[in-house]
């Protein structure tokens, strides 16, 4: 997705847009200029000769959605299908529902797991690059 803005300021590296409003705006609904006082930071990764005034095109890197879904998904399949196996091996007289209610408490244990680590240790998302000088 790429973005037209005003560069307000300049920080080294950093710069600080103003975003013009444009159709694609209606897709997030402003949400993210409203998070950050109608103002948005980008980066300057290109190198490009930059100033206050100029009207930028910016651009935002893709997340790696499928990576973070697998790594949010994947544990607490494991932890219930793990633990399921595990008791039908360990106790081959216990039923299935027994084995699926535990089954089932390790998953969301498992779950929780990933929750207090991404509270800990949250998915670094990188701001948007300025693209082009448009003006």
């Amino acid at each position: 997705m790429s973005e037209k803005g005003k560069i307000r300021e300049i920080r080294g590296k950093t710069i600080i847009v103003a975003p013009e409003i444009s159709d694609s705006c209606f897709g997030c609904m402003k949400m993210e200029c409203k998070a950050n006082g109608g103002i948005l930071f980008a980066e300057n990764i290109m190198d490009l000769h930059l100033e206050i005034g100029q009207t930028v095109e910016l651009k935002r890197q893709k997340s790696p959605i499928l990576g973070q879904s697998v790594l949010a998904l994947l544990p607490p399949a494991i932890g219930f299908i793990g633990s399921f196996i595990l008791i039908r091996l360990l106790f081959p007289e216990a039923k299935d529902a027994t084995a699926a209610f535990i089954g089932v408490i390790m998953l969301f244990l498992f779950a929780f797991f990933i929750y207090r680590i991404r509270k800990k240790i949250p998915v670094k998302t990188s701001l948007p690059y300025i693209e082009r000088i448009l003006t």
